[in-house]
């Protein structure tokens, strides 16, 4: 055991997950000005090899996993450029602003998101999900 081990840190991933649409992956990524770092469909396989459920596509931040889950939130929505008509005309996919927030040794991460990020997220009509892992 080195002494990294009993350092307490947080690791935070964001993302951008839009599922349950039947338009095609291109649409989507059209509607949002970016290319997505995935993309899957119905029946393709998980990584515990069960068969999705949903369509879906998602953009991860590039931040480092040392950002905090508000960096990560602003860094995504300044990548995002949504044409709302697009979007519109697609029935609104659902769109979630995720986050896997990992809290190593104790350390106690701030969760949660300021007023002007909120507002554009309700502005966007995204989601928001929170996972903490207490590690």
């Amino acid at each position: 055991m080195n002494d990294e081990d009993n350092v307490m840190r947080t690791d935070v991933r964001g993302s951008l997950i839009l599922i349950n649409y039947s338009c095609s992956h291109d649409d989507i990524s059209a509607a949002f000005g970016v290319v997505p770092s995935a993309t899957w469909n119905v029946g393709d396989p998980l990584p515990s090899g069960r068969p999705r459920k949903t369509k879906g596509w998602r953009y991860w931040s590039s931040l480092p996993l040392t950002a905090t889950q508000e960096e990560h939130a602003a860094h995504l929505l300044d990548q995002l450029k949504p044409d709302f008509a697009k979007l519109q005309a697609l029935g609104w996919p659902k769109a979630v602003l995720s986050f896997a927030v990992e809290s190593w040794n104790g350390d106690r991460p701030a969760l949660g998101l300021e007023h002007r990020l909120m507002a554009r997220m309700v502005e966007m009509k995204l989601h928001l999900d929170i996972d903490l892992y207490v590690l």
